[in-house]
């Protein structure tokens, strides 16, 4: 366009320039200005005062001529590789003054009985305790010799001289062969009755499922020992969100984990079993028999019956812990939690028998276990016919 009116001023110079005063120039010169509607002096004066304003587009009163003045922009070179913003990646604190530690992932055993502790000192509450050869899963190693462990559903704290990770010949307080056990007895005449139960651990599988191992414990007793206790707890064990339910209404937590997981009592797993048979089409139910004495249980084991039955983790004391408002009642958890086995009894030392899913077939001292039994709110269940 800039050539096209530069040529058309010089040929207007040209003409003009001549003097020849031809009638039929200055009539095309006239038709020429009338045409555009203005002379091309005025035009290049708008555009020049278009870029000395910094304007950017100028258009024409009227149609045939456009100016555009265009701001060039730069190409981005294709190879230009920015420079990185720097930014800063936080890093997690530590809760409270918790000393800095190795983390790590494994199951240790408890070399002698031990305090387990809400810190990483003895100037911490004591949460619980270990039995001799108790089984804990160790999540890190303190740099003050403190062992962090998974413990009730949540951490805990145990001094790590207390901890090994050689696993001991025989897991457990007692461990009793049902066979050698009896024929000892019977040598020694002590009044004794024990159901040929084989045990299963809970662990490594079901890290916080001691109830519904106890379940598959005596479904095997019956003859369905194809039946798998991760099997139970995926499919058939009601589970909920902590605070959403109480403990008898479903299991609190995953029982697949030691974190934000409690656990449950009879009624759950009353349900669990009879789903499983109702899902398996069989002919037997599952009973809830809380509340009875631990003597009316033992009548249920005289007569061929493996009684479920709760009390706490190596007879350690109940104590109150995380709580919740559940329809608008509050609810207190209690801790150390575990579930049981009844298969026999030896009158003559005052002691009874279970199959103990951290532990194995142990004996305990009968009245011990009964005060943790009165403090798990008395819970049992039994399975039975489905006549009866």
């Amino acid at each position: 366009m800039k050539k096209f009116l530069f040529a058309i001023l010089l040929l207007y110079i040209s003409i003009i320039g001549t003097g020849c005063g031809l009638a039929v120039f200055d009539s095309a010169t006239e038709r020429f200005d009338n045409m555009v509607g203005y002379t091309i002096a005025e035009k290049l004066g708008d555009a020049i005062d278009s870029i000395v304003s910094g304007g950017e587009e100028g258009y024409g009163e009227e149609e045939g001529v456009t100016i555009t003045i265009l701001t060039p922009t730069p190409t981005e070179d294709p190879f230009f590789v920015p420079t990185a913003t720097p930014f800063i990646i936080a890093t997690p604190t530590p809760m409270s003054d918790e000393p800095a530690g190795k983390k790590v992932d494994e199951w240790v055993y408890a070399t002698e009985p031990a305090n387990v502790r809400s810190g990483w000192s003895t100037e911490y509450l004591v949460a619980g305790g270990l039995a001799q050869n108790d089984c804990v899963h160790r999540v890190s190693l303190l740099s003050n010799g403190w062992s962090k462990i998974s413990y009730n559903g949540n951490y805990a704290y145990v001094y790590g001289d207390y901890l090994t990770t050689d696993k001991p010949s025989r897991v457990g307080t007692v461990h009793l062969d049902v066979m050698e056990y009896t024929l000892e007895a019977a040598k020694t005449g002590e009044d004794v009755y024990v159901l040929d139960v084989k045990n299963i651990m809970q662990k490594p599988e079901l890290i916080n499922g001691p109830e519904i191992t106890c379940l598959a414990i005596v479904l095997h007793y019956l003859g369905y020992d194809k039946v798998n206790k991760v099997a139970l707890a995926e499919d058939f064990l009601k589970t909920a969100e902590p605070g959403t339910a109480t403990p008898f209404e479903a299991y609190i937590g995953n029982p697949k984990t030691s974190i934000n997981s409690y656990g449950c009592y009879a009624p759950v797993i009353v349900d669990a079993a009879n789903a499983w048979f109702e899902d398996k089409n069989i002919q037997k139910k599952c009973l809830e028999v809380s509340g009875g004495t631990l003597d009316e249980l033992l009548l249920y084991v005289k007569s061929g019956v493996p009684v479920i039955c709760w009390t706490t983790v190596s007879l350690s004391p109940t104590s109150f812990g995380d709580s919740w408002e559940i329809n608008g009642e509050k609810y207190i958890w209690r801790n150390n939690e575990h579930c049981v086995v009844i298969t026999g009894y030896n009158r003559s030392k005052g002691t009874i028998i279970v199959c103990d899913p951290l532990k194995g077939l142990i004996e305990y001292d009968k009245e011990a276990f009964n005060v943790r039994y009165k403090e798990q709110y008395s819970n049992a269940c039994i399975i039975t016919n489905k006549a009866q």
